[in-house]
């Protein structure tokens, strides 16, 4: 047999081995040795030694595979990747996912926007951006707006395009009476026309300077709608199942035995007109109330809730180490709405004057709020045009409430000033001419709210007043209080949008559903004021009648504004690509961005 270790000459006679004299003369053509001739080379070394080369090879690999993946790690950066699904918690019920209706529940208005996305949209400024339109002209005398369509947009269903023909058909819906939409204020006698397939105009009959961000509703898919009675339209089934162009589309649902929607999910739309979103899938699991809602994410059910009280913060965190906690500015005031025509007492000027100067706003945002709010005084915030810093306020003043009213009659029954060490139970109201200072705040089941109502509470037993509370599911509220004015006062939010304009909010003609005025009041100065500043583009102007709104509003004491909130949402840390410090005009918005958003990563070369 050749002998296959040719590479060291011959072997040792006496040990078997080569010897190692040969192996340094070995062949100076230094060619390297065979594999055969390799797997003898363990023979050359003792154990330790064999032990000290092995060391030293793994040792050269390591070095060589970190240097390797350093510049690997260099020349390369991680990007998001396609894939994954999120699953956000929300309190409450999904009914209408239709663009003309869905801004009457923040539930509606947060999945509408994914499928439905408006005509324009707001940046992180809050201003306007074309978003279904790629331009507009305004004539000369500012009554006629053209609009030019983008002509990539399709709808989910056919894969045609949204034209012209499903704008017009779903402003004129927006406008029928029939339907109900809480829209129909700000688009009233404008008339719209349509030019082509992908322009039309509006044309308005007196010049309204807010007009432009009215329009950021969705559009409906007119060859779905156009046989649907408008006094039918909220029972159509296309309201859970929704039909739209936005970056996802109606994938499923799911209910319990008693029909109640408990899953709602939508997927990537691969025909979306911008940029795709990257997460696969967004499924939302509805509950009905905030405790739950929050189990769910303590028990990691769930991945994020669409609004975290300040109370439950804590509690999350030491279940879930994995929750990242995410706060929204947005232009929202919460205060006490007072409904003159259900309650006598409040009827009465002094009294709404002695219960606005017992009110400690600074004791509200710092305990029940968790420092989480900014105390405010008027419905036009601070940084909105049109802000009056200078509108009559009414300080925290006890001792000035109490004498007020009984200055103006208002007395014990048993004709003791002093009620201190008077249990609630045993405790009797002033009364006056028989009217008893008495009345029932009405607000929704979320923490924040029922602690501001107890603060409330306590400190107008104080000087006098006995006030109830009745709390009502955030699903239901809309339905048996909201819809039909059932409160003699109202604790609850207002979101304004980007545009301080009071009209929806402010004038009598929207006392009624679907309305949203929720103070009920009469002040004629008041809705003149409204409505001259709405016909006005000098923003100076503007300024100078929303100062005068406020000063009007201040007198009467129709509500008491209390504080602008923070809105915090949580989110789980394996989300990636959420805007900080987002400024929206509505909670919906903070999905503005959600083509950022991501799950899966990949590395790319740079």
């Amino acid at each position: 047999m050749k002998n296959p270790f040719k590479f060291f000459s011959r072997f040792s006679k006496n040990q078997g081995q080569p010897s190692e004299r040969l192996v340094f003369q070995a062949s100076t053509e230094r060619k390297l040795p065979t594999y055969t001739q390799w797997r003898y080379f363990k023979l050359l070394l003792n154990k330790g030694e064999r032990y000290l080369f092995f060391l030293a090879l793994f040792l050269v690999v390591l070095c060589v595979l970190v240097f390797t993946l350093r510049r690997l790690n260099e020349a390369t950066a991680v990007v998001p990747a396609y894939g994954g699904t999120y699953t956000e918690g929300v309190v409450g019920a999904p009914q209408y996912l239709n663009p003309i209706l869905s801004s009457l529940s923040d539930v509606d208005a947060d999945i509408s926007a994914l499928v439905f996305p408006g005509i324009f949209k707001r940046n992180n400024n809050l201003e306007l951006e074309p978003n279904l339109i790629t331009n507009y002209v305004l004539s000369e005398d500012k009554l006629t707006y053209t609009f030019f369509l983008r002509s990539n947009i399709k709808w989910q269903d056919n894969n045609e395009n949204l034209t012209s023909d499903d704008v017009v058909f779903t402003i004129k819906a927006i406008q029928d009476v029939t339907y109900q939409s809480p829209l129909q204020s700000t688009l009233a006698g404008a008339e719209v026309k349509k030019i082509d397939d992908f322009s039309f105009s509006i044309t308005l009959k007196e010049q309204f300077a807010p007009f432009l961000a009215s329009l950021t509703f969705g559009i409906l898919p007119e060859h779905l709608w156009y046989n649907v009675p408008g006094q039918n339209v909220r029972l159509n089934g296309m309201n859970l199942q929704p039909v739209g162009y936005g970056a996802y589309k109606f994938s499923e649902l799911t209910k319990d035995d008693a029909g109640n929607v408990k899953t709602f999910t939508l997927e990537r739309n691969a025909d979306y007109f911008g940029d795709k979103p990257f997460i696969d899938k967004m499924k939302f699991v509805f509950y009905p109330d905030m405790t739950s809602a929050i189990l769910g994410l303590t028990q990691k059910r769930i991945e994020g809730l669409g609004f975290v009280p300040q109370s439950k913060k804590e509690e999350i965190t030491k279940a879930n180490k994995n929750i990242i906690f995410h706060s929204l500015r947005i232009p929202q005031y919460s205060a006490l709405f007072f409904n003159l025509k259900n309650n006598k007492a409040l009827q009465n000027d002094v009294v709404r004057q002695a219960l606005a100067r017992a009110v400690d706003r600074d004791k509200i945002v710092t305990e029940a709020l968790g420092g989480e709010a900014e105390a405010i005084y008027t419905p036009i915030l601070p940084g909105y045009m049109g802000y009056n810093d200078q509108v009559k306020k009414y300080p925290l003043d006890m001792e000035k409430a109490r004498k007020i009213l009984k200055d103006d009659g208002w007395k014990y029954p048993d004709d003791k000033e002093d009620q201190t060490g008077v249990s609630a139970e045993d405790f009797a109201p002033r009364e006056k001419d028989g009217v008893k200072l008495e009345f029932t705040i009405a607000t929704v089941d979320l923490p924040e709210y029922q602690a501001v109502a107890q603060q409330l509470i306590d400190s107008w037993r104080k000087i006098g007043a006995k006030v109830n509370l009745s709390v009502t599911g955030a699903q239901d509220i809309q339905g048996s209080v909201i819809k039909e004015r059932n409160y003699e006062a109202l604790l609850f939010g207002q979101i304004i949008g980007s545009d301080p304009d009071p009209y929806p909010f402010w004038h009598s003609s929207q006392q009624e559903y679907p309305g949203l005025a929720l103070s009920i009041f009469r002040n004629t100065e008041i809705d003149d004021i409204i409505e001259e500043a709405r016909k006005t583009n000098d923003e100076k102007k503007r300024s100078e009648l929303y100062n005068k709104f406020q000063d009007l509003l201040a007198q009467d004491i129709s509500a008491i504004f209390l504080y602008n909130p923070l809105y915090t949402y949580a989110v789980s840390n394996r989300i990636k690509g959420l805007e900080e410090n987002q400024y929206v005009a509505v909670p919906a918005d903070r999905f503005s961005n959600i083509d950022s958003w991501y799950i899966k990563t990949r590395r790319q070369w740079k």
